[in-house]
């Protein structure tokens, strides 16, 4: 079983290994006394890099957001005053995301989530109530949800949104769902799943166009490959031109941006190298803040009282095979990855209790 969630989420395990760290329940955590958190929401430094990283993306589709304000002014006679209103709209459009109603929406229509039935709602109102008692909030403020799936997976969401899985609410004893529900509370303390939401928002035009362009050169290479091969009558040849293109595209592309670079270095702008540096290491280093984040929510759990128990949780999913598949993952795949190993999360929320204890 392999559990999936969008950013924020509680799992998407990596290979598998266990520590033997285990007790049996009897409310939160003796070992670890519950720390009077109180804790209000505040960006840490995970959410505000992924923030500084998300803003060439941000930039970017500012420019497209013009472009289409300039082409719809145009169309109406006022390629001035046009362009600005799309922009300005565009930009109060993120305020919205924040709006209750509009993240109910996002939670039954994306999120493809539901209100829980009465039973539901009263089996996991019992957890989070426990989970908000031990870190002194108000657990009206969030909304939670279910999605029907047979996935053991939990997620924290926009502003105000925990949702977990029918399969978690169904099979995880009343101490394991709670610590769920404490890691998913440690996102929203550490306001990971706003940022996230709000990076990606704002980064749709810049997606929608770059995705469109990605498009028309697969067209493109398919086109003359498609063309190369009926002329050689040999189709195996489409194969072989088509990453011929592919390559040469892509080397032509690291040749002109190193000319640029060169050019600004020799002129004086020396902060054009690290920046264009830092966006074309942002695919890479976005995925490892986040493998930061769900550090970060496990030691928040673990504050709150929930640490031998998330453990407990994660040493039940390695038994479940849920690592597994990492154990083929190629490079590529780990460093992309959003979430750590379930190993590394036993390993370090370990020798956080014990450093704690």
């Amino acid at each position: 079983m392999r559990p999936s969630g969008p950013p924020g989420g509680f799992n998407d395990p990596d290979p598998p290994a266990a520590t033997g760290l285990r007790q049996r329940w009897s409310g939160p955590s003796a070992a670890t006394t519950p720390r009077p958190l109180r804790h209000r929401r505040r960006a840490d430094l995970s959410t505000l890099a992924s923030l500084v990283l998300a803003l060439p993306w941000f930039l970017f589709s500012l420019t497209v957001v013009g472009m289409v304000g300039l082409g719809i002014g145009a169309l109406v006679g006022n390629t001035t005053v046009v362009p600005i209103v799309c922009m300005v709209l565009w930009l109060l459009s993120g305020v919205l995301i924040f709006y209750r109603p509009v993240e109910v929406g996002v939670a039954r229509f994306f999120l493809r989530a539901r209100r829980p039935t009465p039973s539901e709602r009263d089996r996991l109102q019992q957890a989070w109530h426990e989970v908000m008692q031990s870190a002194g909030r108000d657990g009206r403020k969030y909304q939670l949800f279910i999605e029907d799936s047979d996935a053991l997976n939990a997620y924290a969401a926009s502003g105000h949104i925990v949702t977990v899985t029918r399969k978690t609410l169904e099979a995880m004893p009343h101490h394991h769902l709670a610590a769920v529900l404490a890691h998913e509370l440690g996102h929203h303390l550490g306001g990971h799943p706003w940022s996230n939401l709000l990076a990606y928002w704002y980064s749709v035009p810049a997606r929608l166009l770059t995705r469109a362009l990605r498009l028309v050169l697969r067209l493109v290479v398919a086109l003359f490959s498609m063309v190369f091969a009926v002329v050689a009558r040999m189709p195996g040849l489409a194969s072989f031109i088509a990453r011929v293109i592919t390559w040469s595209l892509i080397l032509f592309v690291v040749f002109f941006v190193t000319v640029l670079m060169w050019a600004a270095v020799q002129s004086g702008q020396t902060w054009a190298p690290p920046t264009v540096a830092l966006v074309v290491l942002t695919p890479l280093i976005l995925p490892w803040l986040a493998r930061r984040s769900e550090y970060r929510a496990d030691r928040i759990a673990a504050n709150l009282g929930y640490g031998h128990a998330l453990i407990e949780v994660f040493e039940d999913w390695l038994r479940q095979g849920m690592d597994d598949d990492r154990r083929t993952f190629v490079l590529r795949a780990r460093l992309f990855s959003t979430h750590p190993a379930l190993a590394a999360r036993i390993k370090r929320l370990d020798a956080y209790l014990r450093k704690n204890a």
